[in-house]
């Protein structure tokens, strides 16, 4: 995990804590003044009396250390003893901050460090190299590895004395080992109150969001801010309700992506913001909060955001693709999905990590339902992808959203409510005896109500819908906390979303046909691009020992891509080579990188449209390779010895190219 400095107020039991244990040592080893100077070689008996504190692990070396000054010396080995001064300053340490780990253990170390002007957060892994020591800017003398070492002794001497504050890498709900289950803000806040618990990562901009209003709503205001999001748009209420159920998703995980495809100017964003208004609040305005991130940011950005927002209503803002954009901007999106979208409904990380030594290290997750706003969605996003995912359609007049309402001020109006709704919900799921059961019981409540409507717009829905529809019920279920905790009902809240909410299913279920059918014809449009590449010259054939020849029985020499040159020697072809490889089936073998740069050039929208990583994966799927049964982690492509050279290569089906 990435090491995160944060700014604030150190802690005041923090400062009384280390206080207190100055005041000790001050008795054990007599008072800063009791010490003369350290001097050499002085032979005065006094410089016989060590001064400070000794530096445990570090022999010879003695500190002191306050908030506004500190020593540190080293014994003088020369005949006359004494102590030299070795810096005129101290690290002070003010908390000593443990990682709690996903097994509730300890993960890490973190202190709480004043030197001279600033007060810093570091790890302990983070001090150990030099970088970490970057942002002091009064550590004059601190350059040199051994120093440095000392003075992380000093660190941690000072902290072995200091009361043990757990810190955690998320928001959300978290099992600590002295508070037991304990909702934790991205302000720091914890349900319930407790001064025992620390966040750490959080951005400036979402820790100051996420600071209490300076007022609560009322029952009635509460229940008047449901009605106004219901009555102005039935998709702002169903995303209200994937808020709240995201509230409580490390008590009863929903797996799958909420996705908003809507027109410009649809109210997408507005829809999103209504849930993230339950934690967050935007400064120094009131709207719109912020988001977790813009999908034009790297996807590093978005993973890291995501993982550590955890239990809480997230929005990546916003898909900005248009029938104009580029096949490298549609690309670009197709991953960023793909990462997101895979891991939220497979349940897995998010991407894999390593250490240095390329043992196994903890990754980062999707830790809540993962919202996105998508001004269009890509052509050729996967149809795995639409079934990990519930996606809703707005139009710009459509009334989904009453964008008109939100914009003039109606977004703002929501702000105070929503703030308590979020705050009543933590407590609501808390107080919960068996949080799992119960979220169990609302999602079969939603589902019972949503399957008529269901039914009546998809009769036959198939295997593929069957989970995209459970997905929906249990972000539906959200609902059911919202009544609980504004004593209104549930089934009244999902009737006014029920109807046009499955209608929406059917509209992706065709969407997901249509997907599924541009996948099959796949296999076909690469036979088609590949034998126009040959008659065209723009690849050609070579055998399984490298030498350009006509290769191919029964096929004419322009279909294998080939010319005789002018002497009557040989033969010649253009373009990157494919391998005729008799023995393996036979197989056409090409590399991917060769195959895509061919399938990019042909403007075929059916294969035009992969990265180099995705595309053996996808021609896998649609039968158009061999599959390599020797290499678990590599069996989409096969190393070939051609000639001379060892290459990896995609073994193609022939007879996708040639008639036999």
């Amino acid at each position: 995990m990435s090491v995160e400095t944060f700014a604030g107020a150190v802690s005041m039991a923090a400062h009384e804590a280390y206080g207190r244990g100055r005041q000790e040592r001050d008795v054990e080893h007599g008072s800063r003044d009791h010490f003369p100077a350290a001097r050499e070689g002085s032979g005065d008996p006094e410089s016989d009396i060590p001064p400070g504190r000794p530096v445990i692990g570090s022999a010879g070396w003695y500190y002191e250390a306050h908030e506004d000054h500190g020593t540190v010396w080293k014994a003088n080995r020369g005949k006359d003893g004494g102590w030299d001064v070795v810096l005129d300053w101290a690290p002070y340490v003010s908390e000593r901050l443990v990682l709690i780990g996903e097994d509730g253990k300890s993960a890490g170390r973190y202190y709480t460090i004043t030197i001279g002007a600033d007060t810093l957060t570091k790890s302990l892994s983070d001090l150990r190299t030099a970088d970490g020591w970057n942002d002091f800017s009064d550590d004059s003398g601190a350059a040199s590895r051994a120093i440095r070492e000392v003075l992380i002794n000093i660190i941690t001497d000072q902290g072995k004395r200091l009361p043990r504050t757990p810190v955690v890498a998320h928001t959300g709900w978290h099992r600590l080992p002295t508070a037991g289950l304990t909702y934790v803000y991205a302000d720091g806040r914890s349900y319930p109150p407790s001064g025992s618990v620390r966040v750490i990562g959080a951005p400036e901009p979402l820790r100051q969001a996420a600071v209490p209003l300076e007022r609560t709503a009322t029952d009635d205001e509460c229940r008047r801010a449901v009605d106004d999001i219901a009555t102005h748009g039935w998709a702002s209420l169903m995303a209200l309700a994937v808020g709240v159920r995201s509230l409580a998703y490390s008590l009863r995980p929903v797996s799958a992506a909420f996705v908003l495809d809507a027109a410009p100017n649809s109210g997408k964003t507005s829809a999103a913001n209504t849930a993230r208004s339950l934690l967050l609040t935007s400064r120094p305005h009131a709207w719109p909060p912020v988001p977790t991130k813009g999908m034009s940011s790297t996807a590093t950005d978005i993973e890291c955001a995501l993982d550590f927002e955890g239990d809480m209503p997230t929005l990546l803002d916003d898909i900005p693709l248009t029938r104009a954009s580029s096949a490298a901007q549609m690309r670009d999106m197709e991953k960023k999905l793909e990462l997101v979208i895979r891991a939220a409904g497979n349940a897995t990380e998010i991407k894999g990590r390593r250490n240095r030594d390329l043992t196994a290290r903890p990754a980062n997750r999707i830790r809540s339902i993962p919202v996105i706003a998508a001004q269009m969605l890509p052509p050729s996003m996967q149809e795995s992808l639409y079934r990990r995912s519930v996606v809703i359609y707005l139009s710009r007049d459509g009334g989904e959203v009453d964008w008109r309402w939100y914009k003039s001020g109606g977004g703002q109006s929501l702000t105070v409510p929503l703030r308590t709704l979020g705050d009543r919900i933590i407590a609501h799921l808390h107080a919960l005896p068996d949080a799992d059961s119960h979220l169990a019981e609302l999602e079969k409540r939603a589902l019972e109500q949503l399957s008529p409507h269901v039914d009546a717009v998809l009769p036959e829905p198939g295997d593929t819908m069957d989970g995209v529809i459970t997905a929906a019920a249990a972000m539906l279920s959200g609902l059911g906390l919202v009544a609980a905790v504004t004593g209104t009902d549930m089934a009244g809240l999902v009737d006014v979303v029920a109807a046009p909410l499955a209608a929406s299913l059917a509209r992706q279920a065709a969407c997901m046909d249509a997907q599924s059918t541009a996948q099959d014809g796949v296999a076909t449009a690469v036979g088609e691009v590949l034998r126009r590449a040959f008659s065209r010259g723009r690849l050609h054939i070579r055998d399984e020992k490298g030498v350009v020849r006509p290769a191919v029985s029964g096929q004419v020499e322009q279909d294998q891509g080939l010319v005789q040159k002018r002497d009557g020697s040989g033969w010649e072809g253009k373009g990157p080579a494919a391998y005729w490889l008799p023995g393996r089936g036979p197989a056409l073998g090409i590399t991917t990188k060769n195959l895509n740069m061919l399938l990019k050039a042909s403007g075929d929208s059916r294969v035009n449209c992969y990265v180099d990583r995705s595309l053996p994966d996808a021609l896998l799927q649609a039968d158009a390779i061999l599959r390599n049964n020797s290499q678990k982690d590599r069996i989409a492509s096969h190393r070939v010895r051609v000639g001379t050279e060892n290459l990896r290569l995609l073994l193609l089906k022939p007879d996708l190219i040639w008639d036999f």
